[in-house]
């Protein structure tokens, strides 16, 4: 992937990752962490300094040479202007220096992990009380101290403008599901294989995790699936004005970017996504064991040696070889 790929797979991910991250439930809270004490205001890390290479046809790039990571985060909030709420959707994107992958790491949102300054809990939890300092903080932590770049928002109610703005987009489904839609009775199927979807079915699959054979495990999936056919649908489009003009003031009111990146910079990056290919972008999970039970709520439990090498793996941008030991499967490791 070259330099210029590069900034297309950060302009679709700043264009549709956001959004693909509204696919929230609206579930009760979860259990407040163990501990109580403040959270921390500052962040992991310290963005790394932008090294701007102009191009013949292009603007300046903004990001910063080296690796990059992009933490996306999506609020189960319904409000529009609200980012609050809980993180429903948590997701590192990392490019690696060599610009030849794009990398989605998912954090489960049922993830039991030490949280700073809170003690331990669900990883969602993290967000309500701390916001992304601190949800940043425990993402980082979790993965060994990985240095994290941006951290951009969206909540709920931004998928389906975007869904519709890009005239709907393709998935590759794993898992056949049927879902009846509580509010109007509709039932909406979401058949094996390549699927396109429109309107608010986007929503509802991104959504979907009871049916699913391992219910949240096939969410984050199901999210990451719905991204790459969002950048496939950008890059179908991003040469036509009619499409950009729509997106443009979507994305200044339903993101909120926190790093040396700001929405111009992305907005300047959009039609540059046209070259990215699905076989670029690669679906990881950060790996559980199985699930278990705290304070009487459902939780997931972290494989602490496969993440640790994981988190190796992004520290080190070895991700490859990561890919290679452990491949790209999300289903628990079973390890004691």
């Amino acid at each position: 992937m070259t330099s210029a790929l590069l900034r297309r797979a950060l302009a679709g991910v700043v264009a549709a990752a956001l959004l693909v991250l509204t696919g929230c439930t609206a579930e009760p809270a979860d259990p407040a962490p163990s501990a109580t004490t403040s959270p921390s205001a500052s962040t992991p890390s310290v963005p790394r300094t932008a090294a701007p290479s102009p191009t013949p046809t292009g603007p300046p790039d903004p990001l910063p040479e080296g690796p990059v990571n992009a933490l996306l985060v999506g609020s189960d909030s319904r409000d529009p202007a609200d980012l609050t709420g809980n993180a429903d959707t948590i997701l590192l994107a990392h490019v690696p220096a060599d610009r030849e992958k794009l990398y989605l790491v998912s954090f489960t949102r049922d993830m039991w992990v030490d949280i700073p300054g809170l003690g331990e809990g669900k990883i969602n939890a993290a967000f309500a009380p701390g916001g992304t300092d601190t949800l940043a903080q425990t993402v980082s932590q979790v993965l060994g101290g990985v240095e994290i770049d941006y951290v951009v928002q969206s909540n709920f109610a931004g998928f389906i403008a975007l869904t519709r703005a890009l005239d709907g987009f393709e998935v590759d489904n794993r898992h056949a599901s049927t879902v009846t839609v509580n509010s109007t009775g509709r039932v909406v199927d979401f058949p094996e294989g390549r699927i396109t979807l429109s309107g608010t079915d986007g929503l509802i699959y991104v959504r979907e995790r009871k049916r699913l054979p391992l219910g949240d495990l096939d969410r984050t999936e199901r999210q990451r699936a719905a991204l790459v056919g969002m950048l496939d649908r950008i890059a179908e489009r991003a040469d036509e004005p009619a499409v950009l003009a729509e997106l443009v003031p979507m994305l200044v009111r339903n993101v909120k970017i926190t790093g040396d990146l700001d929405v111009d910079d992305a907005l300047a990056l959009v039609p540059l996504a046209a070259e990215l290919e699905r076989e670029d972008v690669v679906g990881l999970m950060v790996p559980v064991t199985g699930f278990g039970n705290r304070g009487g709520a459902s939780v997931n439990l972290v494989d602490a040696a496969q993440t640790a090498a994981l988190g190796e793996a992004v520290r080190t941008d070895t991700l490859d070889a990561y890919v290679a030991t452990y491949g790209t499967e999300y289903a628990p490791t079973g390890a004691s």
